[in-house]
C-alpha cells in the first residue's frame, strides 16, 4: 500500500511539473489592509537565469476585493532592459467590472483576479526590475489585494 501511495505521489508530481514548465517567473506583491498609497512604488525583481525563447509573454495580474470602489484600475509600469540603464514604460488599464458593477475577473469569496498582457516580448537572461505605480485619483487606494507578474514561454505556433 505504501508503494502505491509513493507511485501516485510521483505521478502527480510529474504531471504538475510538466504543466508548469512553461512558467519562467510568477510572483505577487500583497498590500496591507490600509491600501496602496499613491506615493508607493511597487518593485518586483526578476532574475532570468536560463535562455528564454523570443516568444515570451509578460502578464500583469491584479486581485481586487469586492469592496473596490471602481470599475477599472490604471497603473504605470517601468522596467529596465537586462543589466542596462535603459527603461521602458507601459500604461496598464484593467477593466475590473462591467457597467452594471459585475466583476469581470475570476474569483470567489469576494476576491477577483484580472490580467493584462504586455503581449509577446523578447526576454533574455539577466536581471529585470519592474516598478509599478497606481494612476488612480485616491491618495490611499483601498480594495486592491495583490498585484503580480507572470512571465511564461508561449507554445510555438504549429501549422
Amino acid at each position: 500500500m505504501k508503494r502505491v501511495k509513493i507511485v501516485c505521489l510521483m505521478l502527480v508530481s510529474m504531471v504538475w511539473n510538466s504543466c508548469m514548465d512553461h512558467i519562467v517567473y510568477h510572483s505577487y506583491h500583497h498590500f496591507p489592509k490600509e491600501g496602496w498609497s499613491k506615493s508607493d512604488t511597487i518593485t518586483l525583481h526578476l532574475h532570468i537565469a536560463d535562455y528564454v525563447p523570443s516568444n515570451t509573454k509578460i502578464t500583469f495580474l491584479i486581485r481586487n476585493q469586492s469592496s473596490y470602489p471602481y470599475q477599472d484600475f490604471n497603473a504605470m509600469v517601468f522596467h529596465n532592459m537586462p543589466d542596462s540603464v535603459r527603461w521602458r514604460s507601459y500604461k496598464l488599464n484593467f477593466i475590473l467590472a462591467d457597467k452594471d458593477g459585475r466583476w469581470n475577473g475570476d474569483g470567489w469569496g469576494g476576491l477577483y483576479q484580472s490580467s493584462v498582457s504586455l503581449g509577446n516580448t523578447y526576454v533574455s537572461s539577466g536581471n529585470y526590475t519592474f516598478k509599478v505605480v497606481h494612476h488612480m485619483k485616491d491618495e490611499q487606494l483601498l480594495g486592491i489585494n495583490d498585484i503580480g507578474i507572470l512571465v511564461e514561454k508561449e507554445a510555438p505556433i504549429t501549422k
